[in-house]
């Protein structure tokens, strides 16, 4: 019977190593995920972004057409909104 008892504390110990671990090695890649990257405007990825899609083109402005004409379709919504595909800007659209 002594013997039973201890084969259960080292399950027990073991569930509990074992839990432990695998909550340190979950958390470990999550922490990487969040990185700051700095990006010099010179480069060619600062001027790419700072040249994406602008307010007044031509993306903007189909979105913003389409939203408009679901707006006008359908009398008792007030305001539609959506989000650009192209730089995330949102574009909303109002009677």
């Amino acid at each position: 019977m002594n013997d039973f008892k201890t084969r259960r504390q080292l399950l027990r110990g073991s569930i509990g190593w074992i839990g432990g671990v695998a909550a340190l090695a979950a958390a470990r890649p999550a922490g990487a995920a969040m990185q700051r990257v700095e990006v010099r405007p010179q480069s060619p990825l600062g001027i790419a972004i700072a040249n994406r899609c602008k307010v007044a083109s031509p993306d903007h402005d189909a979105i913003r057409a389409r939203l408009t004409a679901l707006l006008a379709a359908n009398p008792s919504l007030g305001t539609l909104s959506e989000q650009c595909p192209i730089c995330g800007c949102p574009i909303i659209v109002s009677r």
